[in-house]
């Protein structure tokens, strides 16, 4: 696995990925790439909705046009666990689903076996109300199971494509050349800032003016951009100091910020005059990481992985009997799970189940879609 082995590789790679957040038709390369590291027949970029409707389809490789896939999305047990599963963690289907478990499933027996299919790893790498954003791999029979030390060489390379995927959301999923920042990125409601190698800012679009015109996060000092205090000057340091890609959360004046920074190659000066190195820096609020109720329940609840399971195929309308083919256990063992989720839930009906779990979204903010970048 190069992704492990290999540190020159590896950091090519996340260059790779990085070139991905400006220029969003190189994902699907990227995502070939990284198939063929771990013997993959398929690799899948998009954002999916808790129910399995597919929102928005960035890559999608190894697929004859008519492929049945999406249409199978509404049972394939795995998609629960994309609202709650740790961000860049693998989900590895045969062994953090089982093998023996998936392959009792409808979904493995209707779709996955008919067209010799036989594991997948996945990563998350945005929640909102309306889906998750994720991409991964499925592999054949002819190349049997991943492996840990796949799944594992793969996480190292997840926290950049989370990050790229958050870059290029913020930037409207354009593509932005050096020469054409100013007229591109002036446009754009979060604050957008890029340094020179000395951490002098040679560009500032208007929501970052405001910021540096409060000192909050960071401000002018010298001609060079510093941090409001010394723990975020430390943090803007790191952000010109890495290679790659970067991010942080910040907190000044009461609001918190998240800062992403990735490093660009060939950008050039104000003044027309190439610079050495560059850095793109980004800046937002937060969002809360979800704001679909079976993952607000999940987290209000103290509910397990199973349990979560099984409630976010009740809110879809699936009876127990139901859930328990689409998810491959037994019936008694479903109506377990449904047994303490009235326990922890203090209810003791289905229909005040769902009425109490889908009440815990909020009435009060609104959640878009994040979406996945297009070309």
């Amino acid at each position: 696995m190069r992704l492990s082995d290999d540190r020159h590789y590896l950091s090519a790679m996340i260059g790779r990925v990085y070139d991905c957040a400006l220029r969003p038709e190189l994902w699907e390369n990227v995502l070939l790439e990284l198939q063929e590291e771990i013997g993959g027949c398929r690799s899948n970029f998009a954002v999916v909705s808790p129910g399995g409707r597919v929102l928005i389809e960035q890559v999608r490789t190894g697929l004859e046009p008519n492929d049945p896939s999406q249409q199978f999305l509404p049972i394939n047990p795995l998609l629960p666990y994309a609202l709650t599963w740790p961000l860049d963690k693998g989900f590895w289907a045969s062994s953090d689903y089982g093998l023996e478990r998936l392959r009792a499933t409808r979904y493995y027996k209707e779709y996955l076996a008919p067209r010799n299919l036989h594991d997948a790893v996945f990563f998350v790498v945005t929640r909102e109300a309306g889906g998750f954003g994720h991409w991964g791999f499925v592999t054949d029979t002819n190349r049997g199971v991943v492996t840990d030390r796949q799944v594992a060489g793969l996480e190292l390379i997840a926290p950049h494509i989370r990050r790229a995927v958050e870059i290029s959301t913020v930037l409207g999923a354009q593509r932005v050349a050096a020469d054409t920042y100013r007229a591109a990125l002036e446009q754009l409601g979060a604050a957008v800032l890029i340094l020179d190698g000395e951490g002098q800012p040679i560009f500032a679009n208007p929501p970052a003016d405001m910021l540096l015109e409060k000192g909050e996060p960071f401000r002018r000092s010298e001609r060079r951009l510093r941090g409001h205090n010394d723990a975020t000057d430390q943090i803007l340091n790191n952000a010109l100091a890495a290679r790659g890609g970067f991010e942080a959360l910040v907190a000044a004046g009461g609001t918190e910020w998240l800062v992403f920074a990735v490093t660009l190659d060939d950008a050039k000066r104000s003044n027309g005059a190439p610079g050495d190195r560059s850095t793109l820096l980004v800046l937002r609020e937060p969002r809360a990481e979800s704001h679909n109720p079976v993952a607000i329940a999940a987290r209000v609840f103290g509910l397990t992985p199973a349990q979560v399971q099984v409630l976010a195929f009740l809110a879809q309308g699936h009876t127990p009997e139901a859930i328990s083919e689409i998810i491959g256990i037994s019936s008694t063992t479903v109506r377990s799970h449904l047994s303490e989720l009235f326990r922890r839930t203090g209810t003791g009906r289905q229909a005040d189940l769902l009425a109490r779990a889908l009440s815990m979204a909020s009435p009060l903010r609104d959640a878009p879609v994040i979406e996945a970048p297009s070309s």
